[in-house]
């Protein structure tokens, strides 16, 4: 009986002090989910992956390495969980079917979003393509082609024939930048106003051409770079003012 009595005191002893402020965070979170810090949101979703782990450390800790929670989400040891990458795939599915329901020109913030979750994380670069019909509709998005770490080559004649293939009228580029800035380089405008030249006798219009990079994406679109637009190859100031306002 002494010896029970022993062991229940010594069990009680050895329960982690962390699971009561798990608890009580839990608490928190469920009154006002939106007064949590972000290093506590974090901690209480890396309690759900690792629940017999002390997470407040190891959530401060990727915080301070990757700066943001995208980051922490995208660019840390934590992409290759499972847990994680069922998240991406969850929600990568819920915004290609709200893309799907509406315009694709009313849903660019969801198509950068989408951008991120496929593309954000990949080493090296790729060149997908949104496919539109008249309405702006997207019938379908395809990966094109795939590069190195620093390049990606897409050649007129390759799209051309899609878009006819698909009998399509409008289109969005989208290619990742791994090194993590977004502002086209001299070779991604050159090779937009290129294809744009290509596909004008076919009457496809290039929409935009989104660049995904590390905590920003770059529209060509939104910055006056497709048609006639005036184009600074090498003024970069301005975007890298836009870039550290996006990280804040």
């Amino acid at each position: 009986m002494e010896s029970d009595t022993h062991s229940q005191h010594t069990l009680k002893k050895e329960k982690p002090l962390y699971l009561g402020h798990r608890q009580r965070l839990k608490e928190r979170f469920l009154k006002a989910p939106q007064a949590l810090p972000d290093y506590e949101l974090l901690e209480l979703f890396l309690g759900l992956l690792y629940p017999r782990k002390d997470t407040k450390p190891f959530a401060k800790k990727l915080l301070e390495l990757h700066r943001s929670l995208w980051g922490v989400f995208f660019r840390s040891e934590l992409f290759s969980h499972w847990g994680i990458v069922c998240f991406h795939e969850l929600f990568r599915r819920i915004l290609i079917r709200e893309i799907r329901q509406a315009p694709v020109l009313n849903n660019i913030d969801k198509v950068i979003d989408y951008a991120y979750l496929s593309m954000g994380h990949l080493p090296k670069e790729e060149f997908r393509i949104f496919f539109l019909n008249k309405k702006y509709e997207l019938i379908q998005e395809e990966t094109l082609q795939t590069g190195t770490l620093d390049e990606v080559a897409l050649y007129p004649r390759t799209l051309m024939g899609r878009c006819l293939e698909l009998n399509v009228s409008n289109i969005v580029l989208i290619h990742n930048h791994p090194s993590g800035d977004p502002y086209p380089s001299k070779a991604d405008i050159e090779l937009t106003r290129a294809l744009e030249a290509a596909l004008l006798p076919f009457q496809v219009r290039i929409l935009d051409h989104i660049i995904i990079g590390k905590y920003a994406a770059f529209s060509f679109r939104e910055e006056g770079y497709l048609g006639n637009s005036p184009i600074s190859l090498h003024n970069t100031s301005e975007h890298q003012e836009k870039a550290a306002a996006r990280e804040e």
